[in-house]
């Protein structure tokens, strides 16, 4: 039953809008999200009050927000304090500031009164693939627990008045894993990052073919295969031929080196990389690779696009989709192929160049972060005014 306006707009005089950045601790939703708060402020929200809700830990935390004290909460990372803190602490700070829109930018939203419009904007492909092969790779406590966490997730997301997905492919699974009516998901490509742009490098530099892995280890980024594909690679003949630039630390692959030092010498780890300093990286690259099980629309696709880096990604319908012929493909548990299509590059049997403005074709499809902004905002305000906000 559709909400009255009265419901909507509660008892509170200051109607205002919450942006949820709580869910965002790592990854590239990070990026995202500093990007985000880049723009919103620097327009025009006539009518409205703007009020953040940011993660306690992380590089969102220090963000420098132009809002007063009083507009801003910091959510608690342990798992019962938040939830203690989303039923109490958030729900007393929605009502006395008369907030009738949350913007989640990716989560599974908040909880929220009849009152209020929830628009949440979902990047959680690992709850909409149950055939994934990642299921098979991960420890089987890990994995109910995991279950657990998705269950959650798709029972918070049936609460949204709203659901926002990145590409086609997500739109139809969210529907369909998390019983979501399809005219409640909505297509909103991302942006490609501000902080980063082409890059200098050529196919003329010196040295080793530099191999770009721009994620942490979570299990279903399979940055554990990396050492077995190293080793491929060397009894291939390619001694010195390659480096793998991580931005994780050497620990987490330490159990797959086991103390291999040649292999390990082929390895460059840099430990997390700062969102603004990304671009770093990307100059040292000549292939970015992505070997994930589960992605919505990696940042990694735009990054490469906007940097002039060919890709190398997983052979997933997600990635067919989104990089089409701009990316070559492999089976991220084959370590014989993903070694076989390394080679290729390596012994220049790539053509580069039509990866590359494959890529640049499809990245001028997408819009900057301006214009995307300009979307949701355009969309917040319709959805506050059917909350009887004038704006």
């Amino acid at each position: 039953m559709a909400r009255t306006t009265s419901e909507k707009r509660g008892a509170a005089s200051a109607p205002g809008i919450l942006f949820d950045f709580s869910g965002i601790r790592t990854g590239g939703g990070v990026q995202l999200a500093l990007n985000f708060l880049d723009s919103v402020f620097s327009r025009e929200w006539a009518g409205l009050k703007l009020y953040v809700v940011l993660p306690d830990t992380g590089e969102l935390a220090h963000y420098p927000l132009k809002l007063p004290a009083s507009h801003q909460l910091r959510c608690p990372s342990p798992v019962l304090w938040r939830v203690w803190f989303e039923r109490t602490t958030l729900q007393r700070f929605i009502r006395e500031n008369g907030i009738v829109v949350i913007k989640t930018l990716f989560g599974a939203g908040l909880p929220h009164g009849r009152n209020v419009t929830s628009v949440v904007g979902v990047a959680y492909p690992i709850i909409c693939y149950p055939e994934s092969p990642y299921w098979r790779h991960l420890p089987w406590r890990a994995a109910l627990r995991q279950r657990i966490k998705n269950e959650a997730r798709r029972r918070r997301l049936l609460a949204a008045d709203h659901v926002i997905v990145e590409t086609p492919v997500m739109q139809r699974r969210i529907a369909a894993h998390c019983r979501l009516a399809p005219g409640k998901v909505h297509v909103l490509p991302p942006a490609p990052s501000d902080y980063l742009g082409a890059s200098p490098r050529t196919a003329a530099d010196a040295g080793p073919v530099t191999f770009l892995f721009l994620s942490g280890a979570s299990p279903h980024k399979n940055l554990w295969r990396l050492p077995a594909v190293a080793k491929r690679l060397l009894a291939s003949g390619a001694a010195r031929r390659f480096r793998f630039l991580v931005s994780c630390g050497a620990d987490a692959l330490a159990g797959e080196l086991n103390g291999d030092t040649a292999t390990a010498a082929h390895f460059d780890f840099r430990g997390a990389v700062a969102s603004r300093d990304i671009q770093s990286l990307y100059d040292e690259a000549h292939v970015l690779v992505n070997l994930s099980d589960l992605e919505s629309f990696s940042n990694n696709y735009m990054e490469a696009w906007k940097a002039n880096v060919p890709l190398l990604v997983s052979d997933r319908d997600f990635a067919r989709e989104i990089c089409a012929d701009s990316a070559i493909y492999c089976e991220p548990h084959d370590v014989e192929q993903i070694a076989q299509r390394m080679l290729a590059f390596v012994r220049g049997q790539v053509d580069i160049a039509r990866l590359v403005a494959n890529g640049a074709a499809r990245l001028r499809r997408l819009g900057n972060q301006d214009t995307r902004m300009d979307q949701i905002r355009a969309m917040l305000l319709s959805y506050a005014a059917d909350a009887g906000v004038r704006c």
